[in-house]
């Protein structure tokens, strides 16, 4: 959003338009409070603008058939923070293996990315369970 003299008198205008007021009180009110929308309004232009942009990386997760992970598909985490993926397994299978980043994990449930800095991949693997 750009804040321009254009947009102030706009915004003044309808403010004073818009209200029918009938008097010079009014419409001064109405002026004010116009010019309070228009601060907070640059306000949080000059806000958006210094605030720091939060960088993000995507964590792509999958699971072959016989078991699932969650959250499952292409997550975004925010650089610096952690999100952990659940490896659940259908009745019938069982894990056989977790691959992050093209690295075996085994057959873990869980797994953390901590203060991530960079994209990764995390698929899980089932074989079917042997017979009892």
């Amino acid at each position: 959003m750009k804040v321009s003299n254009g947009l102030i008198i706009s915004l003044v205008v309808v403010l004073v338009a818009g209200t029918g007021c009938n008097t010079m009180r009014g419409a001064g009110k109405d002026i004010q409070k116009g010019g309070e929308a228009i601060e907070d309004a640059a306000e949080n232009v000059q806000e958006d603008i210094h605030a720091p942009q939060v960088q993000q990386h995507m964590v792509v997760a999958s699971a072959g058939m016989g078991g699932s992970i969650s959250p499952s598909g292409k997550t975004a985490i925010d650089a610096g923070k952690r999100r952990t993926f659940t490896i659940t397994t259908d009745s019938g299978f069982q894990l056989a293996d977790v691959i992050v980043d093209g690295k075996s994990l085994g057959t873990v449930k869980h797994h953390t990315f901590y203060k991530t800095t960079e994209d990764h991949s995390i698929s899980a693997h089932f074989t079917v369970s042997p017979a009892r």
